[in-house]
């Protein structure tokens, strides 16, 4: 493996890497938001005014925030494959090669 190959090899990987930690980070993120989110609202729903309004706040607030947090999830997935994809690519040619 030349000098070139070696540093984009090394940068797919780190790429790769990274990648994986916002998939993960986004779902522990997203269970730690859930949780803490929801001890307000249980709190919101035992003072009868605000009882109403905390479970629509609720809904959509646990909605938006799964859509998000799944979103970065799903992106750094992507970006697993594609780079997963070119590293067992470059790993073939090179195996090919010898």
């Amino acid at each position: 493996m030349n000098k070139v190959n070696g540093d984009m090899h090394w940068w797919l990987g780190l790429v790769d890497l990274l990648a994986h930690g916002v998939q993960h980070s986004a779902v522990k993120l997203q269970r730690v938001h859930l949780s803490v989110a929801e001890e307000s609202f249980r709190i919101l729903e035992t003072v009868p005014v605000t009882r109403p309004g905390a479970r629509v706040v609720r809904v959509w607030h646990h909605g938006i925030s799964r859509l998000s947090y799944g979103s970065v999830a799903m992106a750094g997935a992507a970006v697993t494959r594609i780079t997963d994809g070119y590293l067992r690519e470059r790993d073939d040619r090179n195996v090919n090669k010898s």
